[in-house]
């Protein structure tokens, strides 16, 4: 037991839905080098269905991306965003988790314990990710089918489907399967919390800091998710921008926005119940003083003296903001929404390079 976070050290793979949590309790390697396996295996998937299929996974054909057919460059980005979303995910998690449970004693009423049992997947939270996960196959479905005809308008929908098409298009379901799996499960997990914490939460209001951690926890999944962004973007790597492109890129940017909000919002309405209540509760007390302020002797000095603290302190609770949340996170957040774009064109520069090196 960590006695600086109290978090159980087994247990901090409990924000994951289930199979992550089995593949993290069974890994004995960290979550980077799970990632790693796991995106190499995925490419040596896609190598030796090439070998079978008798193609070769290089090229210099306009299409080529660093010396790699357009179908082996997207084989590559799939695996890296493999590594990315068990490796990135599961890092910010932890973080994250220990954030919660530093933040946690600091809630009048929260306990570490709490927390757990709040995050604990459900049957309700568990058939919704099913579901989810159902749906974003579909999704991929689409998504492969019409980025592959996206230049060639005229060839039908499974026309010269291959062995690496199959492969592929397996691939970008599964991918998005992941993704809308994880959004749904996370966002059941985000509204459970809410729903048994907040009425007994109580949020110290002189405290930026606790605040501030919420502002952190929701920039770490917004910069994750604009990574995940980032990697899907070079996928689309010397190919003309398209409807699919944008759809992407706007989708990826919806799921950044709720990542960063959800927690903030949350946050809000506990510093908006706290302040309301420690307002009724103070104004009360100056009613009172000022009904005493008029005694004579010591009585009225001291409620005087009373009074003009009160009516200070009421000043700087009325003074709090509500939101969790600064002017320089929300600029930072805008900038790094670039990240995709600035994976998109240094790819494609990068590819530049390496066709006039090779000739």
């Amino acid at each position: 037991m960590d006695e600086s976070t109290d978090i159980p050290p087994d247990q901090a793979w409990r924000h994951l839905p289930a199979w992550e949590q089995r593949l993290m309790r069974t890994s004995p390697v960290g979550p980077v080098l799970t990632g790693l396996a796991i995106a190499a295996i995925v490419f040596a998937s896609f190598y030796l269905v090439a070998l079978i299929d008798g193609a070769s996974i290089f090229s210099n054909d306009a299409r080529s991306v660093v010396g790699l057919t357009a179908e082996a460059w997207a084989a590559f980005v799939i695996s890296l965003f493999s590594w990315a979303f068990i490796s990135a995910n599961e890092l910010a998690g932890r973080r994250t988790f220990t954030d919660v449970f530093i933040l946690a004693p600091k809630l009048a009423g929260v306990r570490g314990e709490d927390l757990l049992r709040a995050l604990e997947p459900s049957k309700e939270r568990n058939r919704a990710g099913l579901i989810a996960a159902g749906a974003g196959l579909v999704v991929g479905a689409i998504v492969f089918l019409g980025q592959r005809n996206s230049d060639r308008p005229d060839l039908g929908v499974l026309e010269n489907f291959g062995l690496i098409d199959v492969w592929t298009l397996v691939a970008s379901m599964i991918l998005a399967s992941l993704v809308v799996r994880w959004v749904v499960m996370t966002r059941g997990e985000s509204s459970i919390v809410t729903d048994s914490l907040l009425e007994t939460a109580k949020l110290d209001l002189l405290s930026r800091s606790d605040a501030g951690i919420v502002g952190q926890i929701a920039l770490r999944g917004a910069v994750v998710w604009l990574l995940h962004a980032a990697i899907l973007f070079l996928m689309f790597v010397g190919q003309p921008l398209n409807a699919v492109l944008i759809i992407a890129f706007l989708a990826i940017v919806a799921i950044a926005i709720m990542v960063l909000f959800t927690p903030l919002r949350w946050v809000h309405l506990l510093i908006s119940q706290t302040k309301q209540s420690e307002l009724a509760q103070v104004r009360d007390d100056i009613r009172l003083a000022r009904q005493q302020v008029t005694h004579t002797g010591t009585d009225g000095a001291q409620a005087g003296s009373r009074l003009t603290g009160l009516l200070a302190y009421e000043a700087r609770i009325e003074s709090v903001s509500e939101w969790a949340i600064n002017v320089g996170t929300l600029l930072r957040f805008a900038g790094l929404l670039s990240l995709p774009v600035i994976s998109w064109t240094g790819g494609a520069f990068a590819e530049r390079i390496i066709d006039w090196m090779i000739g």
